[in-house]
């Protein structure tokens, strides 16, 4: 037999994908697993690219996007949180996802360490882990899922290439304060360390939101990843991109050209089409509805829960309703009331789960209806 990369061996099948999965084995199931927004792409939109896609030969597009498309992104970050980016410091990348995996090719030697919450979004540690890396876990969990200083100096070590936040956090839907966030940014300009922000769900904010592109003083040291999916329900074009200091965009280029040599260019235009005309499409006034629906249900029937400001998730505490594990938790649950849910464990934290609210608000409150089934049952 001949022999594999040994990481990707040791790697675990996503938790999420595995009740998904499962979850096509019943009829009548309510899925609240994938975190895929239900609200369609704004039509026109799609019009437009489809249009352009008859008239146009579709040839390979520009390595990390053409100007006018790196040129739209730097102005929204700039118009929306006060940045200065301009087109040198974008690379247009395959979604969010490749544009972190990418990075990681980018900055990461064998043996680097990069630091991540917990809970977080299951793909980082192995992607970290596919390059070599070694992810490190730091457990927000006991100071209620808010960053200091002093639980940021406990993890860091000569061996730290990174830190990497998501904001808005998938899967809690919490979102920094700005006094979090200087705590951060004060810490990261202090070190020859970057800081890698994943802000793809920074539009589907309840309240204030603030990127880390506004602190000037890291500007050197920021990686930004974002992307169209959520922002505008594109998730199926697989376009997103990189913010990166100008200096080192050369490289980014080259991990994503050497990964997969360009992003397509029908979803290119679609997301020059996206920032040019639908600047105003916004989704998260639906969410935030649904969330504080999800989040007041789940505490009458028992759940701990923090409330989400952002996303659309809710993370759920269960501990004082059942002494199961999260993944037998969700799978009896499922079995035995039809309603797909994501054990907590898959983002490394046990005793809760996530709940995607990415259905109607119809089909959420008979998901509700079925959890009080369970728990009367029990």
């Amino acid at each position: 037999m001949i022999g594999l990369n040994k990481k990707t061996e040791k790697l675990k099948y996503s938790l999420i994908r595995v009740l998904k999965e499962e979850a096509t084995k019943y009829s009548d199931v309510i899925n609240l697993t994938i975190g895929e927004p239900d609200i369609p792409t704004p039509k026109n939109l799609v019009e437009e690219a489809m249009e352009y896609g008859k008239n146009n030969q579709l040839n390979y597009a520009q390595a990390g996007g053409s100007e006018k498309i790196r040129t739209l992104v730097a102005e929204y970050y700039n118009k929306k949180y006060k940045s200065t980016y301009n087109a040198e410091n974008v690379v247009m990348n395959v979604g969010a996802s490749e544009a972190l995996s990418s990075c990681f090719k980018t900055i990461i030697n064998p043996g680097d360490e990069v630091v991540i919450t917990s809970p977080f979004y299951p793909a980082y540690p192995p992607m970290i882990e596919l390059c070599y890396g070694i992810p490190v876990i730091l457990n927000i969990h006991e100071t209620k899922f808010k960053i200091t200083r002093k639980t940021l100096e406990k993890y860091i070590t000569p061996k730290t290439k990174a830190i990497l936040l998501n904001n808005p956090c998938n899967p809690t839907g919490n979102v920094m304060t700005l006094e979090e966030m200087e705590v951060v940014a004060d810490f990261i300009s202090e070190r020859d360390i970057f800081l890698i922000a994943d802000e793809v769900y920074s539009s589907l904010v309840f309240y204030e939101f603030y990127s880390f592109a506004s602190f000037e003083k890291i500007k050197d040291k920021l990686i930004i990843i974002n992307g169209f999916s959520k922002s505008y329900s594109m998730t199926g074009w697989r376009i997103g991109y990189t913010l990166c200091p100008e200096r080192y965009r050369k490289n980014f280029l080259n991990a994503t050209f050497y990964t997969l040599s360009c992003p397509m260019s029908l979803s290119l235009k679609g997301a020059e089409i996206a920032l040019e005309k639908f600047s105003d499409f916004n989704t998260a006034d639906i969410y935030k509805e649904r969330a504080e629906y999800m989040a007041s249900a789940l505490e009458k029937i028992g759940f701990k829960v923090l409330k989400p400001k952002g996303a659309f998730y809710i993370f759920a505490d269960y501990t004082d309703l059942s002494k199961l594990d999260s993944f037998k938790f969700t799978m009896d649950i499922l079995e035995k009331v039809k309603v797909a849910v994501v054990p907590g464990i898959s983002f490394g934290t046990e005793g809760y789960i996530r709940i995607a609210l990415t259905v109607d608000m119809e089909k959420l409150k008979e998901a509700v209806k079925r959890l009080e089934k369970y728990f009367k049952a029990i």
